[in-house]
């Protein structure tokens, strides 16, 4: 062992007074040895990385390596390093590894890796993770570290050979816990996200535009289901075969105006027309960005079907009962709580001096009513929404004759939903024809109501 080491290193010196190199026959006549031997050495050298070797042609040119030391690598770097010969006897051992194993490196040197004293349980049980992998001499993934905070790193195994040719092993500990922590996190968003996308109540369709080709790069199960169309089917409809045929204009025209305003955001609703032939009233909310030489495309539905047909039969009642008012002979109004008008009909127009219904919707009683009568017809109202149900009263009032007049007024309270506002519903029952009264000119009497 020492006749090679000195017959290496007899190749070096040679080596170094050459910086252009030297071939196996060159070194073979300076030595005074056959190429057999010195090609074993130039191996062994080669190997260790003291040498390099360049081919030019049929010829093998070899040169001294420009190195660094080893010990310098490993103060250099922050990933954990350890140095083990064949019988896993630690041999270099760098900062960052000791800091791990929480001994002096005096403890570390030439003991056998398993059997190294680490205070820490965890650690133990990664040195011996580390053993098995130097045997079998395959890298890992991922090695966890049972520690607090737990910590993540991936094992390199990697052959290495000494100045003296024998062979032995750099284990190398990249820290991943950063990014395996960052991966998690990524994880759980992106499940959340596939979670909350595949319950909620809307459909989300996103497509992209790239040289005038479409293609879905997102679909959930819900706009399927809204639709009536598959995820494919989708691929080849455009927008506007939705709809109904008196809104697909409408809709066209909405797509085109996205088109040409991809920053906007576009609202509307209209009647569709699922793939069943079923009439269905969507709210659509789209809106795009620009990826590249892309158009991307973000589209939601609701089905607002339900809603629409509700509200389109409030708006029958309300035209219902908006002609049987006006139709009816007797003044009619409904005022809140606060005495802020709701409705009136034309014959409390006329009683009162109002040119039309809406008119006197949204003001107070006392903005439409003389002192007099407005201190007469709200008398008793305050006990009549402290008890709720229904009373009878009475005002006193004078015809343009002169004679006075004692006019019925029957009061409901009728309370809406669950907000607590409550309405008072009044008729005054009367017969007067359209110059009956003058209330700007005539008196009122202040009878409570009973």
């Amino acid at each position: 062992m020492q006749r090679i080491a000195e017959e290496l290193a007899r190749v070096k010196e040679l080596l170094r007074q050459q910086h252009q190199g030297m071939t196996i026959t060159d070194i073979a006549e300076k030595l005074g040895k056959n190429k057999h031997s010195v090609g074993r050495y130039l191996d062994i050298l080669h190997a260790s990385g003291h040498v390099d070797l360049r081919t030019f042609g049929m010829a093998k040119v070899y040169t001294l390596s420009s190195r660094v030391p080893l010990s310098a690598l490993l103060s250099y770097t922050t990933d954990l390093v350890m140095v083990v010969d064949k019988n896993l006897r630690v041999l270099q051992v760098n900062d960052p590894f000791l800091s791990l194993i929480g001994i002096d490196k005096d403890q570390v040197l030439f003991q056998e890796i398993r059997y190294i004293a680490a205070p820490n349980p965890a650690i133990h049980t990664l040195l011996n993770v580390m053993a098995e992998q130097i045997i079998i001499g395959i890298d890992l993934e991922e090695v966890a570290l049972e520690t607090d905070p737990k910590r993540y790193y991936h094992l390199k195994v990697v052959p290495t050979v000494f100045e003296d040719g024998i062979a032995g092993t750099t284990v190398i500990l990249e820290d991943n816990t950063t990014e395996r922590l960052a991966h998690d996190e990524i994880k759980r968003s992106r499940e959340f996200f596939e979670e909350m996308i595949a319950n909620m109540s809307d459909g989300l369709l996103v497509v992209e535009i790239r040289n005038g080709k479409k293609e879905i790069l997102f679909v959930n199960k819900r706009f399927t289901e809204i639709t009536g169309y598959s995820s494919e089917e989708l691929a080849t409809i455009e927008p506007p075969q939705f709809a109904g045929k008196e809104e697909k204009e409408k809709v066209r025209c909405k797509f085109k105006e996205m088109g040409e305003n991809p920053a906007s955001i576009q609202e509307f609703s209209f009647w569709s027309e699922r793939r069943d032939g079923k009439s269905r009233y969507l709210n659509i909310r789209m809106s795009s960005n620009r990826y590249g030489d892309a158009d991307r495309y973000y589209v939601l539905i609701s089905d607002m079907t339900e809603r629409r047909l509700q509200e389109e039969q409030q708006q029958l009642q309300w035209k219902i009962m908006r002609k049987v008012v006006d139709q009816f002979p007797h003044p009619i109004s409904c005022y809140r709580q606060d005495e802020r008008v709701f409705l009136v009909n034309k014959e409390f127009c006329k009683l009162f001096g109002c040119t039309h219904e809406e008119e006197a919707t949204g003001k107070s009683l006392q903005e439409l009513l003389p002192p007099d009568l407005y201190g007469a017809f709200i008398s008793g109202d305050t006990e009549l929404l402290k008890h709720g149900g229904h009373e009878s009263g009475s005002i006193q009032i004078y015809s343009i004759d002169g004679s006075t007049r004692v006019v019925p007024v029957e009061k409901s309270v009728v309370s809406v939903g669950d907000s607590g506002d409550q309405y008072i519903f009044s008729i005054i029952i009367s017969d007067f024809d359209d110059t009956a009264v003058n209330y700007k000119k005539s008196c009122f009497s202040l009878p409570q109501m009973h």
